[in-house]
């Protein structure tokens, strides 16, 4: 299965090393709200580095004197990386002692408590609204006015919003396993398990892709069409195409309306309008049994921009006394989005973690 989508921007020249050190990507979950201190849930925001976050939130639980299902977070963050994030212990009235969490872990893995706070409500998946990076490449290599200009096509236009690497697992391994599990068919009724869920999100994953990358191709991806969904950058909120006006065809073009593609379910030519809709259809038509298979596990109705614009986007090219340089980037994504669909069109990176660990880095 192809995995070699369309750049919007051409392919980069440059290059650079990824994650040479941990602390070299740094990612800060942001909620998008305060915990309003009150509550039978005790919200904890930790630091951690090398740590997997569904390992730390069973330590969590052991600390705390809660069955595991008691601890729930928002998203998964990396494990070579260093980030911040919620994770919230519902621990009822009792207040959780988490003062020897640190001494839980040895070096190179660490964990810091930041905060501990109350919450009426519990915190589930998806629940906050973006991250935060501050990512340093080291190396970089190639001609670096190339470089200031593909930084200032992304802070303006954006990148498709491509699901990472990660999505499909290490070596595609998910997409490989997930296509011989759909093309069985649903055998049961009973409840996926956590792998074969993550089967089935890489092979709808690898639909939306290989569409997008089409749309890519052809210069849909970031314009709009006649009956599209459409949706802002950075608010939930979608509209259906009626009428294409000079306001709207200005806010597109600033990057701040883009088109959402339907991700593959019962109805999904519901989700968009029929260029689109005959476009994805083109797309995906090579693999009409597997998408026919994918419709008989009853998923549910989903979109996803088409387009990524990093929020708050800066940079600094960093010259080293040996002569070598070094990119200092941050930006803010919203949540379900990938730093590497946004690194992949700047440079030709080299993540340094793969090639330590064997593997692709976890799911931001």
């Amino acid at each position: 299965m192809n995995t070699d989508w369309q750049y919007a921007w051409s392919e980069p020249t440059n290059t650079g090393d990824l994650k040479t050190h941990a602390q070299d990507f740094y990612v800060e979950e942001q909620l998008g709200f305060e915990p309003d201190g009150k509550g039978e849930f005790c919200y904890v925001f930790i630091e951690k580095l090398g740590v997997n976050t569904d390992f730390l939130a069973k330590r969590l639980a052991q600390l705390a004197g809660i069955a595991p299902n008691k601890v729930t977070y928002s998203g998964v963050k990396d494990r070579h990386a260093c980030t911040r994030q919620w994770f919230c212990l519902h621990t009822l009235n009792e207040e959780a002692d988490l003062s020897d969490l640190h001494q839980a872990f040895r070096e190179p893995e660490s964990v810091r408590l930041i905060a501990q706070l109350r919450h009426s409500k519990k915190l589930k998946t998806g629940t906050h609204f973006a991250n935060r990076f501050i990512i340093r490449l080291r190396n970089v290599a190639g001609d670096l006015e190339e470089l200031e200009a593909r930084l200032q096509l992304i802070q303006q236009g954006g990148v498709p919003n491509y699901y990472g690497p990660q999505r499909f697992g290490i070596n595609g391994n998910n997409l490989h396993n997930g296509k011989e599990f759909v093309l069985k068919g649903r055998q049961s009724r009973r409840k996926l398990s956590k792998t074969e869920s993550f089967w089935l999100s890489a092979i709808r994953s690898w639909c939306f892709n290989q569409a997008l990358s089409d749309q890519v191709e052809n210069g849909m991806w970031n314009r709009l069409c006649d009956a599209d969904i459409a949706q802002f950058q950075h608010k939930e909120e979608q509209f259906r195409v009626q009428q294409r006006s000079a306001l709207m065809h200005l806010s597109v073009a600033r990057g701040q309306i883009s088109p959402v593609l339907p991700l593959l379910s019962p109805g999904w030519e519901a989700g968009t309008g029929p260029q689109r809709e005959a476009a994805i259809k083109a797309s995906l038509a090579d693999h009409g049994e597997l998408v026919e298979a994918l419709m008989d596990f009853g998923l549910s109705r989903d979109s996803r921009l088409a387009r990524l614009v990093p929020m708050n986007m800066a940079w600094e090219l960093l010259k080293e006394d040996t002569g070598k340089t070094q990119l200092i980037l941050e930006f803010s994504l919203p949540k379900g989005c990938f730093a590497t669909s946004i690194l992949r069109e700047m440079m030709n990176f080299t993540d340094k973690s793969a090639e330590k660990y064997h593997e692709n880095s976890d799911r931001e």
